[in-house]
């Protein structure tokens, strides 16, 4: 994985709320390739009539991502890395192409048979009563 240091610079001005639909999040990554600087903007609209705890948990999850951004851009990257991998692997598993088939070696078929054609009936001793 290739190493990338970014400096990421958190706009604290917001889109106007009238863009945006009731109880919307809005993560805006604009990156500037010649500089490494990554410019993050978050809005959001969060209903008025939301409850206040709902409200504080997707203000928390706001803050949250801002800071897995910030302070955690590369293992986010690598996590997507391995995600990719895991899709790439999986498609390569459900190719119709790749069915196994087990074509038994004679011996084994000999010995199969040996055991059907053997005599399967269990003797019991008798009561010597």
């Amino acid at each position: 994985m290739q190493n990338i240091f970014l400096n990421l610079q958190l706009e604290s001005n917001r889109m106007p709320k009238s863009n945006l639909p009731t109880n919307t999040i809005r993560l805006d990554i604009q990156i500037d390739q010649n500089t490494d600087v990554v410019n993050l903007r978050i809005a959001h609209n969060l209903s008025i009539t939301m409850e206040e705890v709902q409200s504080t948990f997707y203000l928390d999850m706001i803050n949250g991502l801002s800071y897995k951004i910030k302070c955690e851009a590369e293992p986010l990257a690598f996590q997507g890395e391995l995600l990719r991998e895991i899709a790439t692997l999986r498609e390569i598993i459900d190719e119709d192409d790749l069915e196994l088939s087990f074509e038994p070696d004679e011996e084994l078929l000999e010995k199969v048979r040996e055991k059907q054609e053997a005599d399967n009936v269990l003797a019991f001793k008798k009561k010597l009563h």
